[in-house]
């Protein structure tokens, strides 16, 4: 189990709550946007639209708009940047540190066990 499912629908709500979110892109957001012909600059500004959860596996989602661009896309919220000052800032912070922390365990494991 990576997530903890009330935890994470808590969070899902909080963020519900307070949609529109601002964000940031991470360099991985920006290397996927740009390998899917998107460009994307380490200051673009990001606003989170709407968030879903994809399960235990998949985690968060969020549908962002890349402001200026009128583009939307569906990212992980791994992949994005709220601010600590934002409402709720610490708490997408805490999922998400969290999150990347039980993927990179669940990794070492496997390679361990092949």
């Amino acid at each position: 189990m990576i997530d903890n499912y009330e935890d994470t629908m808590a969070l899902i709500k909080k963020m519900e709550e307070h949609l529109p979110i601002p964000a940031e892109p991470t360099k991985n957001f920006i290397h996927a946007m740009r390998k899917n012909g998107i460009k994307v600059k380490s200051d673009q500004k990001l606003q989170i639209e709407s968030v879903v959860y994809w399960g235990d596996e998949g985690g968060i989602g969020c549908c962002v708009e890349l402001l200026k661009k009128g583009e939307v896309v569906v990212t992980s919220l791994t992949h994005i940047r709220v601010k600590n000052a934002h409402a709720i800032g610490k708490d997408i912070k805490k999922y998400q540190k969290m999150r990347t922390d039980a993927l990179a365990l669940k990794n070492i494991k496997r390679e361990y066990f092949k």
